[in-house]
């Protein structure tokens, strides 16, 4: 039995007719990329029933777009994203909270110029960033605050006092 009949997945019409006994490189190449594609579809459909503007790109858009780190704080008191953008400025980037998630997007720009014994080396780079953060309910988003300072930004979003209110802290007992 031929392993190809058993996964899913579109058979080149080249291929369809190759019946080698052993292995054929070619029939097992489209096999992998008919999988791939496969692969690739599904998560597409993931993220896109997410709603989620970044995740719900094409896969050929998601390669020109960086996602910069992020860690995600959550106190009593409120929510802190923390983000490193090195070499950026405050101007590269926005920053927006919109629809339960905080967005920020921007360009990285990078150039540098070096002369040396008779040769001149110059490297530019440009990118766009985005990074999307999903945030839970209960934010007053009308008081949040963003900082930048070496390269990190801190968005911080105070929680609301009913939500503050909400919290109620277990306390755990040694079995």
């Amino acid at each position: 039995m031929n392993l190809k009949n058993l996964i899913p997945g579109k058979r080149s019409r080249r291929n369809a007719s190759v019946r080698h006994e052993g292995s054929d490189v070619s029939e097992s190449t489209d096999t992998m990329l008919a999988l791939q594609t496969d692969f690739n579809r599904a998560f597409e459909d993931f993220w896109r029933a997410l709603n989620l503007p970044a995740l719900a790109m094409s896969t050929d858009d998601l390669a020109s777009v960086a996602a910069p780190n992020v860690d995600v704080r959550d106190t009593d008191k409120a929510v802190e994203v923390i983000a490193e953008l090195p070499g950026m400025e405050e101007a590269d980037f926005d920053v927006a909270l919109a629809e339960g998630a905080l967005t920020i997007r921007g360009t990285k720009k990078s150039e540098r110029e070096k002369e040396e014994s008779g040769y001149v080396l110059r490297e530019r780079s440009f990118g766009r960033i985005e990074r999307v953060v999903p945030l839970p309910e209960g934010l007053d988003v009308d008081s949040a605050k963003a900082t930048f300072k070496n390269g990190v930004l801190t968005v911080t979003i105070p929680k609301t006092e009913e939500s503050q209110a909400a919290v109620k802290h277990i306390p755990v007992q040694r079995a």
